[in-house]
């Protein structure tokens, strides 16, 4: 038997400490979140101000390698929920695995944002004006979207700032849909989700300098094998288009979007359920902010946003026959207010709301402020 000089075991348990060293330098965790608080108060008699940790957000995530990371977002809404109360939540926001062959190739497996519209994506307080997310990214687009799934995302080579994202997805649950909301409540959210109508669902969005265009779509039927609805993959179908753009160069900042829901067979829907549901939810806002203090100190890096946005949607645009159209679920809302971010991480807001419907009812104004952060 060869017996190991003891230079030699002193080698070995120097390489030892310094492989396993090796390998732990190549992982990293990373911990973030966001939070927010809000007070409102609500015109008209009976209606006092009302104050609320909005939501407080932990994201962790850990990379295992330079390919292989794992991405998460646990979120409790409303301070705290307890048994027998109404209201709060807590609840995973994303949990996806990210395999990147090539910037162009990331394979992407889990609990994914749809990448519809500006805010589902992208939600944090510092990055929007406003102290409430706008009506029609609850209504039309159901922010904050996450469906189990998998997809690809990446960057198109040799195509300066273009990208993409596509997901296999299960689909939305018709009984959830109503008149007011539209297909929210049809969301599945990652909690034993059926899958009988799988969806695609994706975006392609163009990135400049101070300048980002992007289109989005979903489609996949709804019936979750109803009899009453049918049992194919795309029976009930949903269809989903929207555009927007974001403008944020120097002073200035727009921003717009637009989205089209069709629901094909919102006649069955409406039959089994008695939802009221529209056949087709459309509206769009548009929004334009200036930095003040770029009046007075051009050279701050602190902003004053004054922003006002005009928000025109409405979830029952059509109606199947049989159905009249409710017209005071075509909304028109007005907010103006401001927002101070004396760091690009932290922002301090204030905003009024006017609200106007087609037929005069359900209309009110809203005085809002709030403070908000990620890191």
């Amino acid at each position: 038997m060869r017996t190991l000089r003891p230079a030699t075991l002193l080698l070995a348990g120097l390489s030892l400490p310094t492989l396993l060293l090796a390998q732990d330098q190549s992982e990293s965790t990373t911990i973030g979140g966001y939070g927010e608080v809000h007070y409102t108060n609500a015109s008209g008699p009976n209606s006092p101000g009302q104050i609320d940790v909005r939501r407080f957000v932990v994201y962790v995530a850990h990379s295992f390698s330079e390919r292989l990371a794992i991405r998460s977002e646990l979120e409790l809404e409303d301070a705290k929920v307890e048994g027998g109360e109404s209201g709060g939540e807590i609840a995973l926001e994303q949990l996806y695995l990210d395999y990147t062959l090539s910037p162009a190739i990331t394979l992407r497996a889990g609990l994914v944002l749809p990448p519809v519209g500006i805010l589902n994506e992208t939600h944090e307080p510092p990055t929007f004006n406003g102290v409430e997310r706008p009506l029609f990214d609850q209504d039309v687009l159901p922010s904050t979207w996450r469906e189990l799934g998998a997809g690809v995302v990446g960057t198109l080579p040799g195509s300066s700032g273009l990208s993409y994202r596509v997901y296999l997805v299960n689909g939305l649950r018709a009984e959830g849909f109503d008149a007011v909301s539209g297909i929210r409540g049809g969301r599945q959210e990652g909690k034993e989700a059926s899958f009988a109508n799988p969806s695609v669902t994706g975006r392609l969005e163009w990135a400049r300098p101070g300048l980002r265009l992007g289109g989005s779509f979903w489609y996949g039927g709804s019936a979750n094998q109803d009899p009453a609805l049918g049992t194919g993959s795309f029976d009930n179908a949903v269809a989903l288009l929207s555009a927007d753009a974001r403008y944020d160069t120097g002073p200035l900042m727009f921003r717009a979007v637009a989205a089209r829901i069709s629901i094909a067979d919102a006649d069955l829907i409406n039959a089994a359920y008695g939802n009221q549901v529209g056949s087709r939810i459309s509206g769009g806002y548009l929004e334009a902010a200036y930095n003040v203090l770029s009046l007075f100190a051009p050279a701050s890096s602190q902003r004053l946003n004054s922003f006002v946005r005009y928000e025109r949607f409405d979830t029952q645009a059509d109606v199947p026959a049989g159905l009249t159209r409710d017209e005071s679920l075509a909304r028109q809302i007005t907010t103006f207010g401001l927002a101070y971010k004396p760091l690009y991480n932290v922002v301090f807001k204030g905003d009024y709301q006017v609200q106007r419907t087609r037929s005069g009812l359900a209309e009110g104004e809203l005085l809002s402020l709030g403070i908000g952060y990620q890191f």
